[in-house]
């Protein structure tokens, strides 16, 4: 995650506790991702030189001052003014990360070959928070080339119990 990202989550983050409205600038965040991620000509306009940055911030003030908590837009006009504009989805990103670590949870990004019913989705979360020691948030994906099994990203860990990651094994045995 980029450096100025970071910052720019933190002093949200911080702007966000103070006055005790975390979900109202996730949910904000979330807003305006989806309006850069459903229009990309919408962000292209937000970074562009060619644009003056009074017209580009007054721009998305007209979409957003009365959609997102006010010290939350002031951020963003901030980005966008200081050519960073870009940066607001890893932002967000960074943001949610913060948020989930504040209230004593990580991410586990799941990958399986097949998608996971509810019943397995729900024991495979508690045996990652038995082993981790805390509550967990799954990021879940189907990826069909692991052929089977499951694939765990979290805390910087892989653990990687597919058949996929097993043929490989063997087959690296075989090759020596």
């Amino acid at each position: 995650m980029n450096h100025t990202s970071r910052e720019y989550a933190e002093a949200l983050f911080e702007l966000a506790l103070e006055e005790d409205k975390t979900p109202a600038y996730a949910e904000g965040l979330a807003l305006v991702e989806e309006a850069l991620a459903d229009n990309r000509g919408f962000l292209d306009l937000l970074a562009s030189p060619a644009i003056s940055r009074e017209e580009r911030m007054e721009t998305f003030s007209r979409v957003f001052q009365e959609r997102i908590p006010m010290s939350e837009l002031i951020l963003l006009r901030m980005m966008i003014s200081r050519g960073h504009a870009r940066r607001i989805p890893e932002m967000a990103a960074c943001y949610r990360d913060l948020e989930r670590e504040h209230r004593g949870e990580s991410l586990a990004s799941v990958t399986t070959a097949v998608p996971l019913t509810e019943a397995e989705t729900d024991v495979l979360r508690r045996k990652l928070e038995q082993k981790f020691g805390r509550k967990m948030v799954l990021d879940l994906k189907v990826d069909p080339g692991l052929i089977g099994g499951v694939r765990v990203e979290t805390e910087g860990r892989v653990l990687d119990g597919s058949l996929r990651a097993r043929l490989q094994d063997i087959k690296e045995v075989m090759d020596q």
